[in-house]
């Protein structure tokens, strides 16, 4: 049930990951151009949302290091870019970078894992408190790697647009993985995932093989086009 859900999700969120990628092209493209964007989406999106939410959940040891890991980018970063205007001997600077990196995740996630353990052995209150503060911290350290991946960027348009297109395909397949659809929407809809995920991508990929398609999609935005590509569309 919990994959079947994830699989509809993913289907929904592979729309809504190719809207804006759509948006980018001229009004007479637009749906051809959502149709085989949403296609390549949903070929990833979909499976990738079913296994995530049947996969078994993480332990507790690797909760702590992912989160140890997000907190950590937030001393990391601003210490990553003094480093890099203040050392002009880059093996010194790339190795004071990873001594003092291992040190500072390896407390973030001693850290993460005391909070981890004591948000599950407290009151639910002091519980909830906990989890929203993991949760928080985690959130910070993310936004804080992000700014960092973007501001490495340096302004490359292309570059940027695929990657935010990248994110925006993980980010919602994560979460269609952790917002199963209502049972009663699973009832109506039952069978019918698979058929509307195989239509879809088939559809997409008919309509990919257009040339003139083709290079529209090469030019505004060919990471969501790339799974049809192994297809051959």
């Amino acid at each position: 049930m919990r994959a079947r859900s994830a699989f509809l999700a993913g289907l929904l969120a592979a729309a809504l990951a190719a809207w804006p990628a759509a948006a980018r092209f001229e009004p007479r493209l637009f749906w051809q151009a959502f149709m085989v964007l949403m296609a390549g989406a949903a070929f990833v999106m979909a499976p990738l949302s079913a296994a995530l939410a049947t996969a078994a959940p993480p332990g507790r040891f690797t909760r702590a290091l992912t989160v140890g890991s997000l907190l950590s980018a937030l001393p990391l970063v601003p210490f990553a870019a003094v480093l890099k205007t203040s050392t002009h001997h880059r093996p010194l600077g790339g190795v004071t970078f990873a001594v003092t990196a291992g040190f500072i995740i390896f407390a973030a996630t001693s850290v993460s894992g005391r909070l981890i353990t004591w948000a599950g052995e407290q009151s639910s209150l002091r519980s909830a408190s906990a989890r929203v503060s993991i949760v928080a911290l985690s959130a910070l350290g993310a936004a804080a790697v992000l700014l960092a991946l973007v501001h490495g960027l340096k302004g490359d348009l292309a570059f940027r647009t695929g990657f935010f297109d990248a994110l925006r395909v993980l980010g919602l397949a994560t979460l269609a993985a952790w917002l199963p659809l209502p049972p009663g929407v699973l009832r109506h809809t039952r069978g019918f995932g698979l058929a509307v995920w195989i239509a879809v991508v088939t559809v997409g990929v008919c309509l990919g093989r257009a040339p003139a398609m083709q290079a529209e999609i090469a030019e505004h935005c060919p990471v969501l086009h790339w799974p049809l590509l192994w297809l051959g569309g």
